[in-house]
């Protein structure tokens, strides 16, 4: 099962820093991965650069600090994991949306917007609501945010290929993709780009990386050498490091 992970916090900071994930209700399990909250618990004793790494999800982001006026931020990185710089206080809780769950992905991959009205939803009105909020309440309030997101056609009902991310920890080529899907090759290259922002092959390589990532297991790659070479061109550093950074 795809179940990505987003460790990113800097471990030197995490005394300071909460994050939490929450499951939606069944009835939002095939859209939503997870409800999250981010946010510091004091003032911390410098900035916060969070590394948000590829998981190919879309994350509808709000910010509950108050210090502006905005709407929510969609974003999703693509290949790279994307340094966020949080500064010393701040106060964020958002949606994690399974990879096809959000119509025209490909407009967001590494490349994030920000939507003042969504889904007939004035959006900074929104996130006011949500910074007056208990924990709970947010969460409902999230999804029905989500449910009216689907029903003003902004997202999907459920994700594209959930076959395919039930059994992501088998999926090795983009040969597997075709087993599983029941698509030809060359319907897959065409619909995995319209439909997760992402290419077959690009897709796989970030599977294999949250898997290593859960597990610490390096078998879908080729070898140790393959592993360190792909974590490093995705994160940046090399996995050793990563976890010497990050929790």
């Amino acid at each position: 099962m795809h179940t990505p992970v987003q460790p990113g916090i800097p471990r030197f900071l995490q005394d300071g820093v909460f994050y939490q994930e929450h499951h939606p209700d069944p009835a939002f399990g095939e859209q939503i991965y997870c409800l999250w909250q981010l946010r510091s618990t004091c003032t911390l004793p410098s900035d916060c650069h969070y590394l948000v790494v590829p998981d190919a999800c879309i994350d509808l982001v709000f910010d509950l600090s108050g210090q502006a006026e905005q709407g929510v931020l969609v974003m999703s990185p693509g290949l790279q994991a994307l340094d966020l710089n949080l500064g010393r206080q701040f106060d964020y809780c958002g949606i994690r949306l399974y990879p096809g769950v959000w119509r025209g992905s490909q407009h967001i991959i590494a490349q994030s917007q920000t939507f003042c009205s969504l889904g007939g939803v004035d959006t900074p009105a929104f996130t006011r609501q949500l910074s007056a909020c208990s924990e709970a309440d947010q969460q409902q309030r999230l999804q029905h945010f989500v449910r009216e997101l689907t029903m003003h056609g902004t997202i999907n009902e459920a994700a594209w290929m959930p076959q395919l991310l039930a059994q992501a920890d088998r999926l090795t080529c983009v040969d597997d993709l075709v087993s599983v899907s029941g698509y030809s090759r060359r319907q897959l290259q065409r619909l995995f780009p319209e439909k997760t922002g992402f290419s077959a092959h690009d897709f796989l390589k970030i599977l294999r990386f949250h898997q290593a990532l859960a597990t610490q297991r390096i078998d879908a790659y080729t070898d140790q050498s393959h592993y360190i070479r792909e974590f490093k061109r995705i994160t940046g550093i090399t996995p050793v490091a990563f976890r010497r950074q990050y929790r």
